[in-house]
């Protein structure tokens, strides 16, 4: 059941007061398919485990929900609108903002974000980059920011590809004025990186060591497990919003064209959410027989695609880690990637996988190599497997992330008895007005 605007301050000024239900505060991403639900989900079932109540909060795109933000067009007509369902299993709020075409506006601290800050105890970012903490940072509350990468980093690629006078607009306004107030949230706050590579690259961009813990995403080695019998010879695949250029997937369609010529059983499998351009290069390239697009599943269909994988591909321009891949891994798949950032930490050419360049050849090469050497294969199978068993553990990150909060919000009761919790692996309802 949706709330109004005003029955959800009345609940926000309650709970506020309410110390023995304290509430975390998540500003994240809206809910779709990628790392960044993966992390959420991770942090709503640690919060509930401690007795905490997360609610999670996110700005809606404008092409998703146009009214409730405000374009300039709009500027004397309204105010940004806010809807309130269910996300991750939790109360959610998908909230607009003003002037949304400027991008860095749409965490700004509105009404409906001072509101739903004043009515919780702890406050959490988990996002790719820093910006999704602006409205803590603009209302001078502490908060534990969970990073993959940078501001810039996130978006360049979708950037190169927009009009003239877009581009004109973004280098001289836009971007610089995103990046001060990156460095401003970054100074702010506690910041944990998903990565080394996020690490090292937020520590430059805040000109000094910022980061106080890495923080990789654990994967459940019991759930994401191999079933050799499930692995279909030659299947190749990727996971992730293969819409967006920083994926390159078009990288990955001609490796696969040029692989297909050589080995005549390669097929693929991309999941996640596919435009029309990406749908038109496949067809151009000859291979609508040979790769299926799969919409967004929940994780016990995409385990079943992923232990139906021969090879796990990545070919993104840049990635705070991958989880996908390290999922991949664990059900006993190799990888090849480019060198792209997070996925070097884990993939060891020769030990797990193989990391290519940017060049077709490059990676239809290794391809190659891997699917028709079964040694070879196996012996990188067994060694991702390993590695995310002993580098990836749940345990490990847990006992991170519960550092890092408890040093950021010491004022909070440590001791709430652990519940099990479930997870709800992403799931979400949105409810509106």
């Amino acid at each position: 059941m949706a709330l109004s605007s005003r029955q959800h301050e009345e609940k926000c000024h309650l709970t506020g007061t309410e110390r023995d239900r304290q509430r975390v505060l998540i500003s994240t991403l809206v809910p779709s398919i990628g790392g960044v639900d993966t992390m959420v989900d991770f942090i709503v079932r640690l919060m509930r485990g401690r007795g905490y109540e997360p609610v999670i909060a996110y700005y809606v795109p404008y092409m998703i929900a146009p009214r409730l933000s405000v374009p300039v067009f709009g500027l004397l007509r309204r105010a940004p609108g806010l809807q309130t369902g269910i996300a991750y299993g939790c109360e959610a709020h998908a909230i607009g903002a003003w002037l949304p075409e400027l991008e860095l506006t749409h965490y700004a601290a509105t009404h409906h974000w001072k509101s739903l800050i004043e009515g919780c105890s702890a406050y959490v970012s988990v996002s790719g980059n820093v910006l999704a903490a602006t409205p803590f940072h603009q209302t001078g509350k502490p908060f534990l920011s969970w990073a993959a990468t940078g501001w810039h980093d996130d978006r360049k690629n979708r950037v190169a590809e927009y009009p003239a006078v877009r581009q004109l607009i973004d280098r001289s306004f836009i971007a610089p004025n995103a990046k001060r107030l990156e460095r401003a949230i970054l100074r702010s706050g506690r910041i944990a990186a998903l990565s080394q590579y996020a690490k090292r690259t937020l520590d430059q961009i805040a000109q000094e060591p910022i980061v106080s813990a890495v923080l990789s995403m654990p994967v459940d080695a019991a759930f994401w497990s191999p079933r050799p019998e499930s692995r279909v010879r030659g299947r190749v695949g990727f996971c992730g919003r293969l819409g967006d250029p920083r994926k390159n997937v078009d990288l990955l369609l001609a490796a696969i064209a040029r692989a297909s010529i050589s080995m005549t059983e390669i097929s693929a499998v991309l999941i996640g959410e596919v435009d029309s351009g990406t749908r038109a290069r496949m067809t151009q390239l000859g291979l609508a027989d040979r790769v299926e697009f799969v919409p967004p599943v929940k994780s016990a269909e995409l385990r079943d695609q992923m232990r139906s994988l021969d090879l796990f591909v990545v070919p993104s321009h840049q990635e705070g880690l991958c989880i996908a891949a390290l999922e991949a891994m664990a059900c006993g798949c190799p990888v090849v990637s480019t060198r792209c950032g997070g996925p070097e930490e884990f993939i060891i050419d020769g030990e797990t996988g193989i990391l290519v360049s940017f060049d077709p050849e490059d990676m239809a090469a290794a391809i190659l190599k891997v699917l028709g050497d079964r040694t070879l294969h196996a012996r990188l199978a067994q060694g991702a497997r390993d590695r995310v068993v002993r580098d990836y553990s749940i345990a490990s990150a847990e006992s991170i992330f519960w550092r890092e909060f408890n040093e950021r919000f010491p004022q909070l009761d440590r001791a709430r008895a652990a519940e099990p919790v479930t997870s709800s692996s992403g799931e979400f309802v949105t409810v509106v007005d």
